[in-house]
């Protein structure tokens, strides 16, 4: 994808951050459901004392054991990247703000400046967008997950 409209590029970018939670979360399901670890273990010898010539006594320590039982999860997705932006009209008759990747034509005189784009979501802001262009930040509207 070299040239995507805005709104476009915020919408794929959150339901990827949200894809890739889900995914985390199946797969951790699907470790527990298959009987974390499925039963491997640890065998390890350890001296009976702190003496040098202590005889070994071998210990089991179960996999699972050693499991996070917390369940992971993507809490922070930015990407930042060089582009041009420019207005263009759909077929429609609306106005969209059109994210450019392609790189610089040849011609020099005629050549639009390349702006730095970083767009940013956090879990704890509710996968809300946090966009800056050039380092100043960019209100953008609250939009709804769908």
């Amino acid at each position: 994808m070299a040239t995507c409209t805005f709104d476009q590029l915020l919408f794929a970018l959150r339901v990827s951050v949200e894809a890739a939670n889900e995914a985390l979360r199946r797969r951790r399901l699907a470790h527990y459901a298959a009987g974390d670890a499925g039963g491997d273990a640890l065998h390890v010898d350890v001296p009976r004392d702190a003496g040098a010539d202590a005889p070994l006594e071998s210990v089991v320590l179960p996999l699972r054991w050693f499991r996070d039982p917390r369940m992971p999860q993507v809490t922070e997705l930015s990407v930042a990247f060089d582009c041009r932006l420019r207005y263009e009209r759909g077929s429609d008759g609306v106005t969209a703000l059109v994210v450019d990747l392609h790189p610089a034509p040849p011609r020099r005189w005629r050549r639009r400046p390349l702006h730095r784009l970083r767009i940013g979501y956090r879990a704890a802001d509710a996968w809300q967008p946090s966009v800056s262009l050039d380092g100043r930040p960019v209100a953008v509207p609250s939009q709804e997950a769908g």
